[in-house]
């Protein structure tokens, strides 16, 4: 189990309707942190038991930057957060990318919240060619932040207001097509991974996956976050997406129906 730790704000701003950027203080008590990895915050206010998951967009010496959309009473008081407050944090949790340093050719595709974890992964990746692709739905968010590591970040809206228009997973086949890949990294909603999923089966691509689920403890023991992936011999088995996850192989994992 891993223990709490107090941190403090130490920015807030609002990036795009509903989404903000934290910025926390990275004290000694976090240690190593993998890039696909979360924190498990306490949001406070009367009634709000559970923590709620946020993955960890990037890393600096001295703070843990953290994308978070408001969508409920709990990450609206998170995005309320001011400068200077203290947040109730367990991390780092879960199991992160892993990077094979044979890979040359890698693309990272994101949507909509998913494109946040990606950021610390691209940093990560740096000596490797790297086609990034993100989707949103309207407005989009940290792109600046992504070409600050990769030139030429290729963005689709669905509905057109910037970069292509349409679904990021058309970009992704595409970019296949036209060019040698190792590997592709992905974040974001079911639609989108189950898609990528279909596009690398088909072009037999491997890929890592970050599964958005439900979450409760953060740590395995409620099997709130549970999920089915194929099994070592013919079958299927339940994992838990905070403890198991949440990236896992994209050819292991079997989404709802």
């Amino acid at each position: 189990m891993k223990d709490r730790m107090f941190c403090k704000v130490l920015s807030n701003v609002e990036i795009a309707k509903d989404i903000h950027k934290l910025e926390i203080e990275r004290i000694d008590g976090f240690g190593e942190i993998k890039p696909g990895q979360f924190l498990h915050i306490k949001c406070g206010g009367e009634g709000l038991l559970l923590r709620r998951p946020i993955s960890i967009s990037y890393i600096e010496k001295d703070r843990i930057g953290l994308i978070i959309r408001r969508a409920g009473k709990g990450t609206k008081l998170l995005c309320d957060k001011k400068v200077g407050e203290t947040l109730d944090v367990l991390g780092p949790l879960g199991n992160g990318f892993s990077i094979d340093d044979e890979v040359e050719k890698v693309i990272v595709i994101g949507g909509g919240i998913g494109t946040a974890p990606l950021l610390e992964l691209v940093k990560s990746l740096k000596g490797k060619d790297i086609a990034v692709l993100l989707g949103y739905r309207d407005e989009p968010y940290l792109v600046d932040d992504f070409e600050q590591w990769v030139k030429g970040v290729k963005v689709a809206t669905e509905d057109g207001s910037f970069g292509y228009k349409g679904y990021v997973t058309d970009l992704l086949e595409e970019e296949i097509k036209n060019n040698r890949v190792d590997i592709i990294y992905a974040c974001g909603p079911e639609i989108m991974l189950k898609k990528v999923q279909d596009i690398c089966n088909r072009y037999k691509k491997k890929s890592q996956l970050s599964i958005e689920e439900r979450m409760a403890c953060g740590v395995g023991a409620c099997l709130v976050c549970t999920c089915k992936v194929k099994a070592e011999e013919k079958g299927v088995k339940y994992v838990r997406t905070c403890k198991d996850g949440p990236v896992f192989w994209g050819d292991e994992v079997m989404f709802h129906e």
